[in-house]
This record gives C-alpha cells, sequence and structure tokens, in this order.
C-alpha cells in the first residue's frame, strides 16, 4: 500500500493503519519543512502534528485535487504562515502595550514630581496670593468667581495673581513655570504673563 491516493481513500475509511503509514511516511520531513518557516523545532513538531490532527479530523470533508503529499505540504506552509502573522501580530501588540503603560508610568511621574515643586513653591506664597492662586488652580475659578467669593475686585484678583506668578517664576525653574502656564491655560483660566 505504497500509493498515496489508495492511502488517503483508506484514510477517508476511517483505516488507522493508513494514517500511520502516512504519518511515518511524511511527518519528519514535514517538521523539517516547517522549521524553515519557524526556526522552532518544537514548534514546527507541534504544528505538523496539528495538521496530521486536522486531516484526520476533517478526512470526510476533504477534497485533495493534488496529491496527499502536495496537500500536506502546503497545509504545514499555511499554517506556518499564520502562526507567523499571529506571532507578529501578538508581538505588536505586547509591544503597543508596554509602550503605553511605559508612557503613562513617565507621565505620571513627571506629573507628580511638577505638583509636589509647584505645591512647595505655592506653600511659600504670601497669603493672600496663595488663596487667589489655589482657587484658581485647584478650583479651577475664573477671577470674577474669585472675586465674588472673596469679595474683592477682579482688579485685586489680577494683581495678586500678578504676584504669585512672578513669585514662582523665581522659585521654579523656566520649563516647570512654563508647564504651570500651561496647566492654567489648559483649563481656561487666564494667568497674566509678567515680566521679570
Amino acid at each position: 500500500m505504497n500509493d498515496d491516493s489508495e492511502l488517503f481513500k483508506k484514510i477517508r475509511q476511517g483505516n488507522e493503519g493508513a494514517f500511520t503509514i502516512v504519518f511515518d511516511r511524511y511527518y519528519s520531513q514535514l517538521c523539517y519543512y516547517a522549521d524553515k518557516f519557524l526556526h522552532d523545532l518544537d514548534e514546527s513538531r507541534s504544528l505538523v502534528q496539528q495538521v496530521f490532527v486536522d486531516l484526520w479530523i476533517k478526512r470526510n470533508k476533504l477534497l485533495i485535487k493534488q496529491s496527499l503529499k502536495a496537500y500536506l505540504f502546503k497545509s504545514v506552509q499555511n499554517s506556518s504562515l499564520d502562526f507567523l502573522k499571529h506571532r507578529l501580530v501578538e508581538s505588536k501588540y505586547v509591544n503597543q502595550v508596554n509602550h503605553q503603560f511605559e508612557t503613562e508610568d513617565c507621565d505620571l511621574i513627571v506629573e507628580a514630581e511638577l505638583n509636589a515643586r509647584l505645591n512647595a513653591a505655592i506653600e511659600g506664597l504670601p497669603e493672600k496670593c496663595r488663596q487667589i492662586f489655589t482657587l484658581c488652580r485647584f478650583e479651577e475659578l475664573h477671577y470674577n468667581e474669585i472675586a465674588q467669593r472673596l469679595g474683592i475686585s477682579i482688579k485685586t484678583v489680577e494683581m495678586q495673581m500678578g504676584i504669585a506668578i512672578k513669585k514662582l517664576k523665581l522659585k521654579l525653574s523656566d520649563i516647570q513655570y512654563i508647564q504651570i502656564l500651561i496647566y492654567l491655560f489648559s483649563k481656561n483660566i487666564r494667568a497674566p504673563l509678567q515680566g521679570n
């Protein structure tokens, strides 16, 4: 029983002996062929074994137009390429997730450091300046809202914010100062730019 077409007819009938002959005949060749794609002998063996499992499970539905040998090699090639595509997608996904976490962690650290330095600088402001700046930054109130809450004029709020910004600029580095301004503007809060 050497002819592959005869062997496949027997396999379709559920003949395990015929299946064993085909397995013994092509298993090593197919593993070597798969390894050309995967460069991993264990993965290659696993993949070839799955091809044989599929051959047995789907034996009644398969229509093999070419030779059984050609079918097996084509199945191994397709499975190898699918495996490589899946691994590539998985690798890209893992890299994207890792990069996202690294970026988020870095952003959180930078934000925490900025907040710590800013809070320390705010604590050093005169009481009225600190109160007004805190309402502006932490409660996100506009100047007219701060004026109403404290019973003072908008002009006083503007003046005290100007003093606060100027003092913070002296205590913080240029980049930290710029970050504070960016933060304030991102919250739609007017922050007067003061000269040195």
